[in-house]
């Protein structure tokens, strides 16, 4: 499904609507739920920050995975706004961990505890310094502020390689602990398939 609103072009995929009627139709987890709403509070986190810079999104595609953005304009154009926009959507996790546990000391809630600690994780997560997470595009928004574009990209690598192996040994050791969780294992390795793919 795809239109026009307000000057932006929206695209709904059919895995995004096929994921929605399995939220609505099965009973899944709680924390399943609670991550994707807060997974697209992030990504609005970024939209914000965009429409705040007086940016203009391009397209809006919801997918499998959640919402992406596509600006008018490339990373090349304005790169302290780059890191901003990067940095908006943990920053938004972030904050709302902080108001749900706030909430929490008032209403005593576990599912308060448990929404902060998913908004901490997401952040967390995407804040890391990994080409193609947030914390990636921030780092080489500030290379680029100081550096060429070859160097930026081979210090972008390094880090992002040397995070990414820290990663794998940490989703190692949590699948020979668990016998069973292998997700930070498997999107460490996606991780990196990107990476190699970009060089």
């Amino acid at each position: 499904m795809e239109f026009t609103f307000l000057g932006i072009r929206i695209k709904i995929g059919f895995l995004f609507l096929w994921l929605v009627t399995v939220l609505l139709c099965f009973n899944i987890g709680e924390e399943i739920k609670l991550g994707i709403l807060f997974s697209l509070l992030h990504e609005a986190g970024h939209l914000t920050a965009i429409i705040t810079l007086k940016e203009r999104p391009k397209e809006l595609s919801f997918g499998l995975f959640g919402m992406t953005i596509k600006r008018q304009h490339d990373l090349s154009q304005n790169y302290k706004n780059e890191i901003i926009t990067a940095l908006a959507g943990p920053v938004t996790n972030y904050i709302l961990a902080v108001l749900f546990i706030a909430f929490r000391q008032t209403a005593g809630s576990e599912i308060m505890l448990k929404a902060a600690l998913i908004n901490i994780i997401l952040g967390t997560f995407n804040i890391m310094p990994v080409f193609s997470l947030d914390g990636g595009r921030a780092l080489e928004a500030c290379l680029k502020l100081s550096f060429d574009s070859d160097k930026s990209e081979k210090i972008l690598k390094a880090v992002s390689f040397f995070t990414l192996v820290i990663m794998m040994s940490a989703g190692i050791y949590i699948l020979i602990s668990s016998r069973y969780n292998f997700t930070l294992l498997a999107v460490s390795v996606y991780l990196i398939v990107l990476l190699f793919v970009k060089g």
